[in-house]
């Protein structure tokens, strides 16, 4: 947006910015007495006079005695004063970027001696941006939150593109979140956001699959959990849609996370006898046959995640690794190179994979007793399964002929524990 390049221009000019566009600075700021008066307010970077402007954008305000400013507001949010930016005829500041609480559209200008003078100026939100929904696949008549930035009541969230049902009740709102109930007739498809200073269409789809669907566990797809040790367990009972596999062991999680194959799901491709790839239907059949990776580098892996706060997650990192057939071949030092490298293994070197972490930040993750969406951009798929950079990536669709699921290392260290995962509805979607 054209404020956004202001911004950036504004900074990168802003060294030699006050002998440019405003007067030279003084050799050191000496506050004045007396009250301020304004003239005008221009851009920063351009000689336009304005009445409003953008949060976090830079202006000038250009008037007498303004080095008698002590503090500046814009609405009620206080802006961050610069004495280098300060003469006596004119002020370089960025507009507050928090959102007022009341707009008044006025600037407020407080002096050491607390004499306050104000200006007539409006400080606009951008438009709306709309970054995901706590879970997807949330049935109609129950709360959800999205997330995105410069939420502002009067709102309004629409389904189906815009042509579906609309909210404009929230349970609550602020800048970054809106919680509300899913309108009972909404349908599939993408959600639009608008505020008075424009809309945003979402990246992601409600309750749709967008033609990614790795596996529902509910036979949709000829892709089934096969491979060695699998332990979960198919359930349906307080699922988000029909069938979903709930991982859980005897024995915890250790503290660093150590290898415990009863929290792992394989999708290997292949039945054992002869070309992993000449398998079209049924088991084995490679996750790249049925879902498009031709455009990977803007898609992500998405699924839907229940851990009970009963049985929070305190350890390890839920490692995400697709690979190609022949890393995952069952013969010589392949079978286990895309879980990790081996002395075999004449790279040396772990397939990139994803790592979710979520519990790093307090310690502990549990969703709450409900179930939320997980998103993991392929471009994130970045990691050794110890956490360190990687360097064998994803390069071309082939690569994600299989796939594992597996809570361990990561590089992080946690506490022992006895998480419950209830996983459901994988699948490798469009997220640009």
């Amino acid at each position: 947006m054209k404020y956004l390049n202001r911004i950036l221009t504004a900074m990168a000019i802003s060294v030699g910015f006050l002998a440019v566009s405003c007067e030279d600075q003084p050799d050191a700021f000496v506050p004045t007495e007396g009250v301020p008066s304004v003239d005008f307010i221009r851009y920063a970077d351009k000689d336009v006079v304005i009445d409003a402007a953008y949060m976090q954008e830079i202006v000038c305000i250009v008037g007498q005695n303004l080095r008698s400013i002590n503090q500046l507001w814009f609405n009620d949010q206080q802006a961050v004063l610069n004495t280098s930016f300060m003469t006596e005829n004119t002020l370089v500041v960025s507009v507050p970027r928090e959102l007022p609480k009341v707009q008044t559209d006025k600037i407020y200008m407080i002096t050491a001696a607390k004499d306050t003078v104000t200006y007539d100026f409006k400080v606009m939100l951008p438009a709306p941006q709309l970054k995901s929904m706590s879970c997807e696949f949330q049935k109609p008549g129950e709360e959800v939150t999205v997330y995105g930035n410069y939420f502002k009541e009067p709102m309004t969230i629409t389904f189906e593109d815009g042509n579906g049902p609309a909210v404009t009740q929230f349970k609550s709102i602020s800048m970054t979140e809106a919680t509300f109930t899913i309108p009972a007739d909404a349908k599939p498809g993408k959600i639009k956001v608008e505020t008075e200073s424009g809309l945003a269409r979402s990246p992601f789809s409600y309750y749709d699959f967008c033609g990614g669907l790795i596996t529902d566990f509910d036979g949709t797809t000829d892709i089934v959990p096969q491979g060695w040790n699998f332990k979960g367990e198919y359930k349906s009972d307080g699922g988000i849609l029909g069938n979903y596999v709930e991982l859980k062991s005897g024995n915890p999680l250790s503290a660093d996370g150590a290898w415990n194959e009863d929290f792992k799901i394989d999708f290997w491709c292949g039945n054992w006898n002869g070309d992993p790839m000449s398998v079209t239907s049924g088991p084995g059949t490679p996750i790249c046959n049925i879902v498009d990776f031709t455009n990977f580098q803007n898609m992500a892996l998405k699924f839907e995640l229940f851990i009970p706060s009963s049985n929070p997650w305190m350890s390890g990192a839920m490692q995400l690794i697709f690979c190609s057939s022949d890393k995952a071949a069952n013969d010589s030092w392949q079978n286990n190179t895309f879980v990790h490298s081996s002395a075999g293994d004449p790279a040396g070197l772990d397939l990139c994979r994803g790592l979710y972490r979520p519990w790093e930040a307090t310690g502990s993750f549990d969703t709450g007793d409900k179930w939320i969406t997980v998103t993991v951009p392929f471009s994130d798929f970045k990691y050794n399964s110890d956490g360190t950079d990687g360097k064998v990536k994803l390069e071309r669709p082939e690569d994600f002929a299989t796939f594992v699921i597996w809570p361990w290392s990561g590089g992080v260290n946690g506490v022992e524990c006895t998480p419950i995962f209830r996983i459901d509805n994988l699948r490798a979607v469009p997220v640009k």
